[in-house]
């Protein structure tokens, strides 16, 4: 990893959009629904909703696998991303639970960051620490206070506010992402979809 600090060089950038849209169902997810094994992809249903509306709380719109786009590295192409060597991915399981996989060229090798999650005001999920995590954390940050996690329609991409600061710029959009070339050049990355993670219908 570069010494320079990944938030700030995002704070100030604006990431492309790029994305698959799909039909919505309203279900209801359970927001204290026991935890399972990290492949699982259990429904579970009860009495989560928007705490502002009422309304049961839409969860199918969130369950997905996403990913990190560099700000000054287009998603897909080999170049230089200015101080943010890492590939990120995210994902929302319909059990309530969430994972982070962190890597980057500085690390021998990444890490998962284990997550439960529940619907918060304005639609927001508010993430807390899963299973085996002694403190809530958000990339290389181990001590952070609050996490949330806001998804905008209609293209699905996710913004996280962090301790009460949202970053407009650290946006992740559908699909799960995977190293090309990690940095074997020293400087020089490259990420882009997994296989069959890219979306079959780009979202203008």
């Amino acid at each position: 990893m570069t010494p320079r600090s990944l938030t700030p060089i995002l704070l100030a950038l604006a990431s492309p959009v790029g994305c698959q849209c799909a039909d919505a169902d309203i279900v209801e997810i359970d927001a204290d629904a026991s935890s399972g094994s990290a492949g699982e992809s259990s429904s579970a249903s009860s009495s989560g909703s928007d705490r502002t509306t009422g309304d049961p709380f839409d969860a199918s719109r969130w369950i997905d696998r996403y990913h990190f786009e560099h700000p000054y590295l287009p998603f897909g192409e080999r170049g230089d991303p200015l101080g943010t060597y890492v590939l990120v991915n995210f994902e929302v399981f319909p059990d309530a639970r969430a994972s982070m996989f962190y890597d980057g060229c500085g690390l021998s090798e990444g890490f998962t960051i284990a997550y439960r999650w529940s619907p918060s005001e304005n639609g927001w999920l508010s993430l807390r620490p899963g299973e085996g995590e002694t403190t809530l954390r958000f990339l290389s940050d181990h001590d952070v206070d609050t996490l949330r996690v806001r998804l905008t329609e209609p293209c699905r991409e996710l913004r996280f506010e962090v301790d009460g600061e949202l970053n407009p710029s650290f946006a992740f959009f559908p699909g799960a992402s995977c190293w090309v070339d990690r940095c074997t050049t020293p400087g020089i990355m490259q990420v882009d979809y997994c296989d069959g993670e890219e979306p079959t219908e780009p979202c203008d």
